[in-house]
């Protein structure tokens, strides 16, 4: 009778847990709209730079090419962050004050033409929303850590469809007539440029309800899901749990700075997709300017978009069953595949846009393959802070792509010049893939020691959390256990 007792109990815990795990996720999903929105920002340049060149302010649309890396350099540059301002503050205060600063910077945003302090909103949204974005996330993982590549992709399959649905709706209000430019034509017309005032208005009125919501939904986890019941065997985890565990932070991320494996993380982080991260930036100033047709350029990013939210998953679970160094190796290649392809055929409109679409579902599984690699690394403690230092490295690249880019729009203006110049430029990216292929040969799979952790070199706190989750899973195959009972 005392056994149905506690086997009902723990049923019961089971199934909370995956409830507050459903409503968390459903309110993270939510959540990081108001921070898709701000980084789209990127997406809509092309009506920003028109509307402003109509106010005489001067600039061109390859200004547009900055706002990208820029964006994502002050969003990498903030993420490590995360982590501090959740241990100082607090979980829910650290999401509403980044919320609240959003929405108060897109209110100066759309209400000022100054090109330079536009800018400085641009990097402040970007820093803003690197703070917050990773907190609901790293919060999921610890509901199911062995879960973390087919969580970690439908996690991103979820965002990227919500910035499909903010992109789609903003050109929608933009530019409804998908206008195209003419030949010779560098900017939107005044009265379709002036659309995306009225979007980010409305952005404005519903983002406070989306922030209520969200919070509503999003549940903290709590650490009682890992407790087990008396009559259950304990793990044996060789912790004093009587012990107060020192918080070894500064010590364990300097180790990791340190040590020679995140830098070929890094490497392979900004070498590999090098090639790919360029034509994605310039895709949309290009294919303006090379005269795409206006509802092509829409649903073109509308198919890659929903492509990639499908695929996603696919390359997380495929992740979390193959072994990482073949995965890497065969996306490093066919990552100079696609280089070559370009570099070749890039006066083709039909197959640069079937290469962007091929280099999207590379990115995706690329980033798949990486995030989880460093998660089964460096574990979910310091998840946020480490992919925020490999992040700001891949986000210094963008930048030069962004400037790159800027540098060759100073001397090739038409879309028949921009195409002789990014064919170097992709010849002279397929040596960073090699080397990023190189990379990969280097990086191993095992574990991170960290020098405050435990006997297996996880840290202490971690790897307490993981144990006892895969014991909440049903896998005691995998854990030393150890007798309690009074016969012992």
């Amino acid at each position: 009778m005392k056994s149905d007792t506690k086997d009902a109990s723990q049923s019961n815990q089971s199934k909370s847990k995956k409830i507050k795990f459903i409503l968390s996720f459903i309110g993270t999903i939510i959540y990081g709209f108001s921070g898709l929105i701000s980084l789209g920002i990127s997406q809509f340049s092309v009506y920003i730079t028109s509307y402003f060149h109509h106010n005489n302010i001067p600039i061109d649309m390859q200004y547009g090419n900055l706002v990208s890396p820029i964006i994502i350099f002050s969003n990498s540059l903030s993420s490590p962050l995360g982590g501090f301002f959740e241990k100082k503050f607090g979980f829910y205060k650290t999401l509403i004050a980044c919320n609240i600063l959003i929405e108060i910077l897109i209110f100066i945003f759309i209400n000022q033409m100054n090109m330079y302090f536009s800018f400085a909103l641009i990097i402040s949204l970007g820093l803003v929303s690197g703070i917050c974005m990773g907190i609901p996330g790293k919060n999921l993982f610890y509901y199911y850590p062995n879960k973390g590549g087919t969580l970690s992709s439908f996690m991103v399959s979820s965002f990227i469809l919500s910035g499909i649905i903010i992109g789609f709706t903003g050109e929608k209000v933009m530019n409804p007539d998908k206008y195209t430019l003419k030949k010779g034509e560098q900017f939107y017309p005044l009265e379709i440029s002036a659309n995306y005032l009225k979007f980010y208005r409305y952005f404005l009125y519903i983002n406070p309800f989306l922030l209520v919501i969200s919070l509503l939904l999003m549940k903290k986890y709590d650490k009682k899901f890992d407790k087990l019941i008396e009559s259950e065997p304990r793990v044996k985890t060789g912790l004093n749990k009587n012990k107060k565990n020192k918080d070894n932070y500064r010590n364990n991320i300097k180790a990791v700075i340190k040590n020679k494996r995140i830098w070929l993380i890094i490497g392979m982080t900004i070498l590999t997709p090098f090639v790919l991260n360029f034509s994605r930036n310039t895709f949309r100033v290009y294919g303006a300017l090379v005269s795409m047709d206006g509802g092509v350029l829409q649903y073109s990013q509308l198919f890659i978009g929903f492509s990639t939210v499908f695929i996603l998953p696919i390359w997380g679970i495929i992740n979390d069953k193959c072994n990482y160094k073949i995965m890497i190796r065969i996306i490093s290649i066919s990552c100079i595949i696609q280089s070559i392809v370009l570099s070749i055929f890039i006066k083709s409109n039909l197959i640069y846009l079937i290469c962007i679409f091929f280099g999207s579902i590379l990115g995706s599984g690329f980033m798949s393959t990486t995030n989880l690699h460093t998660l089964k690394v460096y574990g979910i403690k310091y998840s946020i802070e480490i992919r925020g230092i490999i992040g700001i490295f891949g986000s210094v690249f963008n930048i030069l792509n962004g400037i790159i880019s800027f540098i060759i729009s100073k001397y090739y203006h038409t879309g028949e010049e921009l195409q002789q110049a990014y064919r170097y430029i992709y010849l002279f990216g397929i040596g960073f893939c090699c080397l990023g292929f190189y990379f990969s040969l280097i990086e191993k799979e095992d574990k991170f020691r960290y020098p405050y952790g435990n006997k297996d070199g996880q840290d202490e706190e971690e790897y307490t959390d993981i144990i006892n989750s895969e014991v909440n899973d049903k896998k005691p195959k995998e854990i030393e256990l150890e007798d309690t009972s009074e016969n012992k």
